[in-house]
């Protein structure tokens, strides 16, 4: 009898370790596949990116990537940079995304494409009282003194072209004088997109009615997406593209005045 109660004990005790070693496995498949916490970036850039009456983001793209990350159900920060910090982070920091991004042959390879967001078209704009200023091609605009910020495939698309600073480019980290400056002689060209203008028009910008569009850059005519950094989660990637099939059909409409 004794070596029969010894028999049974240690088998019971063979299932209880067996059990326990299985859910602590599975409690170590769950640790790791729980997915890193995500650094969302953007800039405030209406109307694709607002800062609202809370103090959070909306806006045509903001509205949708908010949608994505809680259809995907994944942990993220937002945080809201000048655009050349938040480019400079999307390029460099692992699990990092960031909106709203040109995808540009030159950007391309340097990030994971996740959801294109909206469309957006540039022109070069002028002065209204400088009639003089006439452009009917790219080359043609490089008589002129251009104002670009640091960081905006505007900026790279130029300098690809063979702009140069100081030269026929003016570089700045910010854009916000660029029509002040423009309307006051200090540069004779600047690039908008023609929402971005629109946006400035509803909300009665300063100086806003005296500058016009006279040459659409055909090359920047693209897709806004949102982007992740090269050593981002695959797994992370993954859901976002997911999310964004089966929320495509809602999305229909929002990239519209």
């Amino acid at each position: 009898m004794k070596l029969i109660r010894e028999i049974i004990v240690g088998f019971i005790f063979i299932l209880i370790s067996g059990s326990c070693l299985a859910y602590a496995d599975e409690l170590k498949g769950k640790k790791e596949s729980k997915l890193p916490i995500v650094n969302l970036l953007s800039e405030v850039y209406p109307p694709y990116q607002v800062m609202n009456e809370n103090g959070e983001l909306s806006g045509w793209s903001a509205d949708k990537v908010k949608a994505l990350f809680i259809h995907a159900d994944i942990d993220h920060h937002v945080e809201v940079y000048p655009w050349v910090r938040a480019y400079q982070l999307a390029l460099t920091q692992p699990n990092t995304l960031i909106y709203s991004l040109l995808r540009t042959d030159i950007r391309e390879d340097s990030f994971h494409w996740v959801a294109p967001l909206c469309t957006i078209e540039f022109s070069f704009y002028r002065a209204k009282n400088r009639a003089d200023i006439q452009i009917n091609s790219m080359k043609d605009a490089k008589h002129y003194r251009i104002a670009a910020q640091k960081g905006q495939a505007s900026t790279e698309y130029l300098l690809n072209l063979g702009f140069e600073d100081k030269v026929n480019l003016t570089i700045s980290y910010k854009n916000d004088n660029f029509i002040q400056m423009l309307v006051q002689g200090r540069v004779e060209l600047i690039v908008l997109s023609l929402p971005f203008v629109k946006s400035l028009i509803s909300t009665n910008s300063p100086n806003i009615d005296e500058i016009e569009a006279i040459y659409p850059i055909t090359y920047l005519r693209e897709n806004l997406y949102l982007a992740a950094s090269l050593n981002t989660s695959p797994m992370i990637i993954k859901k976002l593209q997911k999310a964004y099939e089966e929320l495509t059909p809602e999305f229909d409409d929002v990239c519209h005045d």
